[in-house]
């Protein structure tokens, strides 16, 4: 009887694990999808139609849409005012800026290696 009894508190339930505890499972890897609005993607006929307008010429030295501009863009791609301030938000952050960065950096190298580029800015205001 005391075997019994024994076995019956050493052994532990199948559903206890102390790896649960500490959120590193399997089953805590959607910690906070559940809670809000689940994350949607624009249409890619809307993405299509925003990056074409960030990205021509006329509005690449400013990518901020007018309110005029903002009533076309969201009329044309079907989304509201809050989608598409946050497209530009993000746009101007992921898109526009490392290709304005790239730009920069591709002029700099050209006016260095051009003859006589550079030579101004190195020295400074004065110094010639």
């Amino acid at each position: 009887m005391s075997t019994a009894l024994l076995t019956a508190t050493t052994t532990t339930p199948t559903s206890y694990s102390p790896n649960k505890m500490d959120g590193s499972d399997e089953e805590h890897t959607g910690v906070g999808k559940g809670g809000g609005k689940s994350r949607r993607e624009l249409p890619a006929g809307a993405v299509a139609i925003l990056k074409a307008w960030l990205l021509s010429p006329e509005h690449f030295t400013h990518p901020y849409p007018t309110p005029q501009d903002q009533i076309m863009l969201m009329e044309k791609t079907g989304i509201d005012k809050k989608q598409l301030k946050n497209w530009f938000t993000n746009a101007r952050r992921r898109i526009w800026k490392p290709m304005l960065k790239k730009q920069l950096e591709a002029g700099k190298l050209a006016a260095a290696g051009a003859p006589g580029g550079g030579g101004a800015v190195q020295g400074g205001p004065g110094m010639a």
